[in-house]
């Protein structure tokens, strides 16, 4: 005999707001593109094997954009699961934790200090402790900051997350 379970907790999604901080951290470049772990085109899509674009349109931009960002939304879901039952992230964390999967992959995310911290918060009554969660947070100041530019948006991202 089978059961099957449906789970009645709502999915986690990006939001409008957390996409257009995508992208415009990302900007939008129509041609291909390196960046630190291969090749780039349109708003971030890390070019994948079999991928051969070397200019795209804006339509395609946006095509692979949310194509990456359903990915994202299953990244989020996946990381969280944990999580389920006990508590329910606000929007702006959910944002945030887009952004980093988004930039630095469900893997780095993971692997990372700032997660390792978040497996680590205590709850009670469906809330979080507060020390927890700031000393949480603190660590995506540091999130696999490789460029620059990723010192101000890891900034921008905790203040999201804050």
């Amino acid at each position: 005999m089978f059961l099957f379970f449906i789970s009645t907790c709502q999915a986690y999604e990006i939001s409008e707001i957390g996409k257009k901080f995508i992208q415009e951290c990302e900007g939008l470049r129509l041609d291909v593109y390196p960046d630190g772990g291969g090749y780039s085109i349109g708003y971030g899509h890390h070019l994948l094997p079999g991928e051969k674009y070397e200019k795209i349109s804006k339509d395609t931009a946006k095509h692979l954009f949310n194509k990456d960002i359903k990915k994202t939304n299953e990244s989020i879901n996946r990381l969280l699961k944990r999580f389920e039952g006990k508590y329910r992230f606000s929007q702006n964390f959910i944002d945030g934790l887009a952004d980093l999967i988004y930039n630095c992959g469900e893997g780095g995310v993971k692997n990372s200090v700032f997660y390792s911290r978040l497996c680590k918060c205590r709850f009670k009554d469906g809330k979080i402790d507060t020390s927890d969660y700031n000393f949480t947070i603190a660590a995506v100041k540091n999130l696999r900051v490789s460029e620059p530019g990723h010192i101000t948006r890891r900034g921008k991202v905790y203040k999201m997350m804050k």
